[in-house]
């Protein structure tokens, strides 16, 4: 009897047990069916090793139904959907920072009805609370808004994912103050902590996309990663480089090994190595995916400290039954299903497929030439197509779509991943000690995401590169398994269990072959370097940001301006870290246009992620929490901060002017007025208005101001419809570009305004528009 055929009786039960829900008579009744059959048939084997696997498979499914929510009389579910409350509680995870919003868990332990009656409960309720101010682990809050059941929706349970993960309430468009700090645990609020820091240095070493992106693979956070950038992943069938699996565990496990083995030996380095991976599987999250590779990174360590080798299926089997032991609720994890469904087709596909492949091979090359392209073939091929077989029916049924060039994009992009960890997990250990350090390493590890990147990015806009298989049934997800199960019975009948090594030992003496690897390095970083140099030439780029309006600056000679912000964070900064060189983390000019929600939210984040020079801001109007976290973040940024208002000029490059036209030193602050500027480069002019609204144009236009300009930005929510006829008549630009923030249905002026004559840019159609100028004329490029 093996561990193996055990757990599968285990989860076996387990899922009857979900599926049938029997009352535990009936479990004891053939709990002792069994022992009774072990018992009375001892001489037949067969039917001994039967009532041993129902006996597990009638504990699985009492564990399960052991593990079923009990809510007690105070418990807070009983007060879902009572209307508005207000809710005590202390935050008992890292929250979930998001683009626009922040997702935190809440330990809720006091509750205001709407009656006003006071109330103590339990439970844990999710809330979705603005990006702003931000929150962290341990802190107590007081939340306010309206506590409701988590929704069903027709093709997905939120209600039960959260009921999975012990979530019953949720509390949406809520708003929050600190009142404290909670009770919290010691170690979790330490490696928390360092996980924000490490955060913190790798934004700071890294331009967006880029710093997500090494920030999901290093440390687990997700969110941070731009829509298209993960949409891309999802479209090539690449989604797994970011989750954190048993790639970067056999990675962390091995760095660990090889470096407490200098120190310790290799005997005793086993321990501290356990140690290592149990910190880092609670650093970055301890999800279902890592805590899977976790076990067996641990199994396989304990395996090598015996002088014993690791049967990579019972290490499979261990893992599924000690995770489904604490919580059988786990089964039903995606990241679960699909991370054992990939370790699995390890087992069963990767040396068969190597057999076939080497075969072929020595047909066309020699034995020694075959066996070095293995090598390669292998990790950057093989692995992949075995992970994909034993995944594919999970993925057509969670994500309804597959790819077709996922073999191809994997090919390119996995050999690239080891640099990625190692690079990028050096530079973000050298920047937690000193920062310049770990922008130098910062940039090895920039050479590798942004080859990732792009080849993902380029794989996913190949013409049906995915193609979508609509909605399919649990039945015809089984009938697909059971079709790959009974081919791969048919191929080979034994069905060898062997797990081909991920990672080889990336320590050894310096050789040739690593210093041409560094000269490679350092000839891509310069190449790299001199791609990003300035070209002598002003560009004007009006961003793609959802609801945004923000113009990023680059002038001649290199130094970066912002103009405006967005409601999001992560468009923001990944439209920045496109634009930005990889070694310049600084930005001359930051003009914040109006203190509003849907500028400052970005803003915020960027000043937060990068040091300012000089900051143009006017938000005497401006109050709340949002504003008042605004300030802070201002204070610490910015190295000068200048009131926004009428005359105050800038000399941003030789011959680059900019120049603050309104508002007047008397403007009221409430409403707060919008910072109007241009920008005047040689006989080109630029005018950015922000949300200039039409009374504020009339006033610009009865004062005269110095309007004429080439190219207009329209105001940010009306766009052509909030220009009055005069002001684009004093304006008379060539050019106008509406924002991507335009809500308004109408195309031209409020007044005529002899719009035939101007060439109109619309970001929403477009994409980023940009204005390149020498200063005697410019040219326009779209990105669409």
């Amino acid at each position: 009897m093996t561990l193996v055929y055990l757990a599968i009786a285990w989860l076996t039960g387990i899922a009857l047990g979900k599926a049938a829900h029997p009352p535990w008579q009936v479990l004891l009744l053939l709990g002792l069916a069994a022992v009774v059959g072990w018992v009375g048939w001892r001489d037949y084997s067969l039917i001994r090793s039967a009532c041993v696997l129902l006996l597990i498979a009638v504990l699985g499914a009492g564990r399960l139904l052991w593990a079923l929510p009990r809510f007690p009389p105070n418990a807070l579910a009983h007060y879902n959907d009572v209307g508005p409350v207000l809710i005590e509680g202390t935050v008992t995870a890292a929250p979930d920072e998001r683009d626009t919003h922040t997702r935190l868990r809440l330990r809720a332990e006091r509750l205001i009805l709407p009656d006003g009656q006071r109330l103590s409960v339990r439970g844990t309720a999710l809330v979705y609370l603005p990006r702003y101010p931000t929150f962290s682990y341990g802190d107590r809050l007081l939340v306010g808004g309206l506590l409701e059941t988590p929704p069903e929706f027709a093709d997905f349970s939120y209600r039960e994912y959260l009921a999975r993960q012990g979530v019953f309430s949720l509390v949406r468009r809520a708003q929050a103050i600190r009142v404290g700090r909670g009770e919290v645990n010691p170690l979790q609020a330490l490696l928390l902590a360092l996980r924000q820091r490490a955060r913190e240095v790798i934004g700071r070493i890294l331009h967006e996309p880029a710093a997500s992106l090494l920030t999901g693979i290093l440390l687990g956070v997700e969110g941070g990663i731009p829509k298209d950038v993960r949409n891309a992943f999802a479209a090539t069938g690449t989604a797994h480089i970011i989750a954190i699996s048993g790639f970067n565990i056999a990675i962390i496990s091995g760095l660990f090994f090889q470096l407490f083995r200098r120190w310790l030996g290799p005997q005793r380095a086993v321990w501290p190595s356990i140690v290592g991976v149990a910190l880092y599987t609670l650093l970055v999250g301890a999800s279902a995916s890592v805590v899977r590779a976790a076990i067996m990174g641990i199994l396989y360590l304990l395996g090598r400290h015996l002088g014993r080798p690791t049967y990579v299926p019972a290490s499979l089997a261990a893992a599924a039954v000690g995770m489904t032991l604490l919580n059988p609720f786990v089964l039903w994890d995606v990241g679960f299903q699909l991370s054992f469904a990939a370790t699995l087709g390890l087992v069963l596909y990767v040396d068969r497929l190597e057999g076939m492949v080497f075969r072929f091979l020595t047909r066309t090359f020699s034995e020694e030439r075959a066996r070095q392209a293995m090598g390669f073939l292998t990790d950057a091929l093989l692995v992949t197509l075995a992970a994909q077989i034993a995944t594919l029916p999970l993925t057509l049924y969670y994500f309804r779509r597959l790819s077709l060039v996922s073999l191809l994009a994997n090919f390119l992009i996995l050999p690239a991943q080891p640099g990625v960890m190692v690079w990028g997990g050096l530079a973000t250990l050298a920047g937690l000690l000193w920062l310049p350090l770990g922008q130098v390493l910062g940039w090895v590890a920039w050479l590798f995401l942004t080859y990732t990147i792009g080849i993902v990015q380029w794989a996913a806009g190949i013409p049906y590169a995915w193609v979508d298989v609509g909605r399919m049934t649990a039945a015809g997800t089984w009938a697909l398994y059971g079709l790959i199960g009974a081919l791969t019975a048919w191929a080979d009948p034994r069905i060898r269990a062997r797990l081909r090594g991920l990672w080889t030992s990336l320590t050894g003496r310096v050789s040739d072959r690593f210093l041409l690897s560094a000269a490679a390095l350092l000839l891509l970083l310069a190449v790299a370097a001199r791609l990003s140099m300035p070209d002598g030439r002003l560009h004007v780029a009006f961003l793609d940001v959802t609801g945004g309006d923000a113009i990023f600056i680059r002038t001649p000679s290199g130094r970066q301006v912002l103009v405006g912000g967005a409601p999001g964070t992560t468009e923001l900064l990944s439209a920045l870290g496109r634009r930005m060189p990889f070694w310049d983390h600084e930005l001359e000019v930051v003009v914040l246009t109006r203190p509003s929600e849907d500028v400052l939210s970005g803003l915020i984040a960027v000043l937060e992620r990068y040091p300012v020079h000089h900051l143009i801001a006017r938000d005497e109007g401006c109050a709340g929490a949002l504003c008042g976290h605004w300030r802070e973040v201002a204070a610490r940024a910015a190295r000068q901060i200048w009131r926004g208002e009428r005359g105050l000029q800038m000399t941003l490059d030789e011959g680059l002017l900019l120049t603050v036209l309104y508002p007047g030193p008397s403007a009221p602050a409430v409403p707060s007025p919008n910072v109007v500027v241009r920008l005047d480069y040689g006989s080109v002019c630029v005018l950015l208005t922000g949300n200039l609204r039409k009374t504020e144009q009339e006033a610009l236009v009865e004062a005269e101001a110095w309007l004429e300009c080439d190219v207009l930005k329209a105001p940010h929510y009306e766009g052509m419809a909030g220009l009055t006829g005069r002001f684009l008549n004093r304006v008379n630009p060539e050019v106008v570009v509406v924002p991507a923030g335009d809500l308004s249905p109408l195309g031209r002026p409020s007044e005529d305004g002899h719009l035939e004559a101007r060439a109109v840019y619309k970001i929403a159609e477009r994409g980023t528009v940009e204005i390149i100028s020498d200063g005697k004329g410019y040219r326009i490029e779209t990105e669409r």
